[in-house]
This record gives structure tokens, sequence and C-alpha cells, in this order.
């Protein structure tokens, strides 16, 4: 069964805001990804049914883009 994650975006002052939810655990943590990309915040994401948190990938530390599947 593949979970749903709310994703947040954490900002300085505390605050939070909600972004986005994804489906599965492979695709959050790729969303979470390329939302710190484009954002110096933190984010995370929590699957509130067994409360279970995906943490910010760490700055400074880079993967690979993923590539498009291709159909043909």
């Amino acid at each position: 069964m593949r979970h749903n994650f709310d994703i947040f975006e954490k900002f300085p002052d505390g605050s939070t805001l909600w972004r986005a939810c994804v489906s599965g655990r492979y695709e959050t943590q790729r969303k979470i990804q390329e939302f710190s990309e484009h954002s110096k915040h933190e984010f995370y994401a929590i699957d509130i049914l067994v409360s279970e948190r995906l943490p910010s990938p760490v700055k400074g530390v880079s993967r690979p883009a993923a590539k498009a599947a291709s159909n043909g």
C-alpha cells in the first residue's frame, strides 16, 4: 500500500505552509528534492495516518535529476 504524504515548507520564523500531497515514499522524496532546489527553506513530509515524517535533504548535497521516461 502506498502512503500519502503532505509536504510542508518551514520558514525561518517557525511558520509552515502546506505545499503538496504526494503518494508514495520515493515520489515524496523526489518532490521534496524538487522543492528544495528552488527554495532555501526546509521542507518535510508527514504521513498523518502513521505519524511518519520524511526530512528535507541536506543542503549542498546534489543528487542527479531524474530522467523522464521515454515511451518509445
